[in-house]
């Protein structure tokens, strides 16, 4: 159970970071505003209470997780420790990349453990470790195991500075430093955690050293933390693991159910025509209620203790960027099955759903030729939001559009009439919203009862990933057009056949709406199947050189779908639709095969190299949409047309 001083630990430290981050702030803003009128002292000395700022900010995030390794339930689950140490490492090179620094791991047993504590364990270690080795020309951290009796005995031996051994005694307590903070930054608090964390599961940790000759650390545990002493870790069977994550139980579970078993369906589909290259599908769900911080937990745990295959899923924006990062760390193959926003791009992640030149660009086309010019954009005030109507901006304007107003909303707003005013105000011809939170679906109820259905409201979100068709009453939602790759009212063969099939397995009340991303999920598992068999191994090196060589493609749903190297989404065609009256979607009309070029134009831009990310290959770094904000898009491209 949590003590009394944890808790008040870790609540004075968490009331503390606002304040202090506030101090940070008004520094900034006043060496911002009076830049110019400011002496050199007077910079000077706000610079020293912004860095004063961050080390307490650092010190309280210490403090946190030091309260936190005293009080959390502990997991007991199987941990690849060697898997587990190289992750933590790549992770702090990115704090260190100029230091030449070298870990040298000898085979090490499984641990059966907390995945959560261990990683604190081992990033206080390693971080330590590379602090104090930044000024050898060779910095370097051997790590090796031995057996004792019934105990194991973990060494994490460096060649750092050292210290003296008069200091031993105290270097694991709290606060406790054994060289100068000018010569090296720190709180001395992460040994204490360190031993913290060891002495919950029965161990100890002793510490060695000699000033200049480096300093070794042992971590001795007892026999129950070890998963299995003779072997390197636990027997492999022969399935395809492939790890879900998705909100199956939270806010945003009503659209998830779909996917889920579509999943599902395309797994017993594959199992029974006998797997694939003979191997079955294991699907290994987990639920993450669209909390980022399960979600991290969750992807590690997939990664690193159970060892899929492939990561899939993700519901909201914030999960698939942590997915894509651990996934990047890990080294492991994750196959985006949401739609998103454009700009994704890595290595590892391959974005399969629907982006917005797919979805936007042909039914604004459509709509302005029809209705008029004169567009009005609202959004959600997130990511996907704000970003999607960077989108619909520039894409409202390559088409002989005008934006006449455009507003973000937030997860508060109740009463939208006061936005409605300020929308009629500008007469528009076509209104586009973005609505993600759930209180929004109370616009498209204010708009109706306004009686301003006549004004076409083209969306991304509306029945492509939103149900608002089946949840709010008609017509409310009348004269509203979409644009996806697959509804469940698509009339193409192959999705009419994949909709008798999902119902017979699924009825409305598993599942009330077959949105765009039940076909993504299911064409998804097919597609990963696909690369496997090309690749002729779930390796997920010659996975990705399968996945980038144009020869990954699957006749589904949603008609025929290519994956592409060169910006790691897909080529598919899209319909679009208009909901009516009765809240059925009518399709207007569907395109061909289309695909983005926005990531492989951006990085040629950037790195003067065509092909984009297959070119790249493993020197892709993990970008989020931060190429889309770069404000380089709208220039270039419309000054190329």
């Amino acid at each position: 159970m949590k003590d009394d001083f944890s808790d008040f630990l870790y609540m004075v430290s968490h009331e503390l970071k606002t304040p202090i981050r506030e101090i940070n702030l008004y520094a900034e803003f006043i060496a911002e505003d009076n830049a110019d009128h400011l002496k050199a002292q007077s910079l000077e000395d706000i610079h020293a209470i912004q860095k004063i700022c961050k080390n307490m900010e650092d010190m309280i995030s210490c403090l946190m997780e030091y309260s936190k390794v005293g009080y959390k339930p502990m997991d007991q689950k199987p941990i690849n420790l060697e898997s587990l140490i190289c992750q933590c490492y790549r992770e702090q090179r990115n704090s260190y990349a100029h230091q030449n620094f070298k870990v040298e791991i000898e085979p090490l047993p499984w641990l059966n453990g907390d995945l959560t504590l261990i990683k604190i364990l081992i990033n206080n270690i390693l971080s330590n470790s590379i602090k104090f080795t930044r000024f050898r020309s060779q910095g370097r951290l051997k790590i090796y195991a031995k057996h004792q009796g019934e105990d194991l005995k973990l060494y994490f031996k460096d060649n750092g500075v050292g210290f003296d051994m008069v200091d031993t005694s105290r270097l694991l307590e709290n606060f406790q430093r054994a060289h100068n903070e000018k010569d090296y930054e720190g709180n001395g608090i992460g040994l204490a955690t360190v031993s913290r964390i060891v002495s919950r599961y029965g161990g100890a940790v002793t510490i060695s050293g000699r000033p200049g000759q480096g300093c070794e650390l042992c971590i001795t545990l007892p026999q129950k933390c070890i998963l299995n002493p003779s072997v390197t870790g636990p027997h492999r069977d022969d399935l395809i693991k492939i790890g879900i994550i998705g909100d199956f139980s939270g806010i945003a579970s009503p659209e998830e159910k779909g996917k889920k078993a579509a999943y599902q369906l395309a797994a017993e589909e594959i199992n029974d025509m006998g797997g694939i290259n003979g191997r079955p599908i294991q699907l290994l769900f987990r639920d993450d209620q669209s909390d980022t911080r399960r979600t991290r937990e969750l992807a590690e745990t997939l990664t690193l203790v159970d060892e899929v295959d492939v990561l899939m899923g993700s519901t909201l924006s914030p999960s698939r960027d942590i997915m894509q990062h651990v996934a990047y760390h890990a080294k492991t193959l994750y196959l985006n099955t949401q739609q998103t926003e454009g700009g994704v791009a890595s290595h590892y992640t391959f974005c399969l759903s629907a982006m917005p030149e797919q979805q936007m660009e042909g039914m604004l086309q459509y709509l302005i030729q029809k209705y008029g010019q004169k567009c009005y954009i609202i959004a959600a005030d997130y990511n996907y939001g704000i970003l999607s109507a960077e989108w619909a901006k520039y894409l409202t304007r390559k088409h002989g559009g005008e934006v006449v107003g455009i507003e973000y909303m937030d997860d508060t707003l109740q009463d939208f009439n006061p936005l409605i005013d300020r929308i009629l105000r500008m007469k528009p011809d076509i209104l586009f919203s973005m609505c993600v939170f759930p209180n929004q679906d109370q616009f498209y109820v204010q708009w109706h009862e306004r009686g301003m259905n006549h004004i076409p409201n083209a969306t991304t979100q509306v029945a492509a990933e939103f149900i608002q068709n089946v949840e709010l009453a008609p017509p409310t939602l009348e004269n509203t057009y979409v644009m996806a790759s697959f509804i469940e009212e698509a009339r193409q063969p192959e999705a009419r056949r994949f909709i008798t099939r999902f119902r017979k397995c699924f009825d409305r009340e598993a599942v009330p709406y077959m949105n765009m991303d039940t076909e993504t999920a299911y064409t998804s598992v097919y597609l990963y199947k696909k690369a496997v068999e090309v690749a002729g191994t779930t390796e997920t090196e010659e996975v990705i050189t399968a996945l980038e060589s144009g020869d990954v493609y699957f006749d589904g749903p949603g008609g025929r779908v290519w994956v592409r190297g060169e910006d790691h989404h897909t080529t598919r065609s899209v319909s679009c639709f208009r909901i009516n009256s009765s809240h059925q979607a009518e399709e207007i009309f569907r395109t061909e095969a289309i695909h983005s070029d926005y990531i492989e134009t951006m990085i040629q831009e950037k790195t003067g190299l065509s092909g984009g990310l297959k070119t790249l290959g493993i020197n892709a770094v993990d970008m989020q949409y931060n190429m889309l904000l770069n404000k380089i898009r709208g220039n270039l491209l419309l000054n190329k047309e």
